[in-house]
């Protein structure tokens, strides 16, 4: 379940996401999808945020 400043997994993994702080389709998600702590590659199952290209706003993923 997601409130209205978190980004679901779901829609992250099908490449389908839109910005909840400008209402913006983010093309590529997972391009900017930012992961805190190591990991070798970003991608969707261990992604913690998306940075807004457009707006420059982070949101967190939520399971």
């Amino acid at each position: 379940m997601t409130d209205g400043n978190s980004i679901d997994r779901d829609r992250l993994r099908a490449g389908v996401v839109e910005c909840p702080l400008c209402e913006r389709q983010i093309p590529e998600p997972v391009t900017h999808a930012v992961v805190y702590g190591a990991v070798d590659t970003v991608t969707a199952d261990n992604a913690d945020a998306v940075e807004c290209p457009v707006c420059d706003g982070v949101t967190f993923v939520a399971d």
